[in-house]
């Protein structure tokens, strides 16, 4: 089940946690799709309060993955390097590559 994501959210930029994660996702025995363009891997997970946790698609579709805790962003987090603060979501989501620009594009 898949909720759309929570836009008070950009109300506070400090409160969220994005981490890249470029495999895959195995949730409930299944590899995760996204249901907007099929990727299935190249994740931005992001952890938002204690219990919420989203996942955003290069093509920018970003829905809230029940399935998901804030201990799997924070083992995400330990396999990327350096961290980094942005003003808004929106240069996050820039900078980070999942803004829509280079959606159908893998690295690695």
């Amino acid at each position: 089940m898949t909720e759309s994501a929570d836009p008070s959210r950009d109300q506070h930029p400090g409160l969220v946690l994005a981490v890249p994660h470029p495999g895959p996702l195995v949730l409930r025995g299944a590899v995760l799709a996204c249901a907007a363009c099929g990727a299935e891997r190249d994740w931005l997970l992001i952890h938002v309060q204690p219990e919420l946790v989203f996942v955003r698609c290069r093509c920018t579709h970003e829905w809230r993955e029940h399935d998901l805790e804030a201990d799997h962003v924070a083992a995400a987090r330990g396999e990327g390097a350096g961290e980094r603060s942005w003003e808004s979501i929106e240069q996050m989501y820039r900078g980070l590559g999942y803004d829509g620009l280079l959606a159908g594009t893998y690295f690695g």
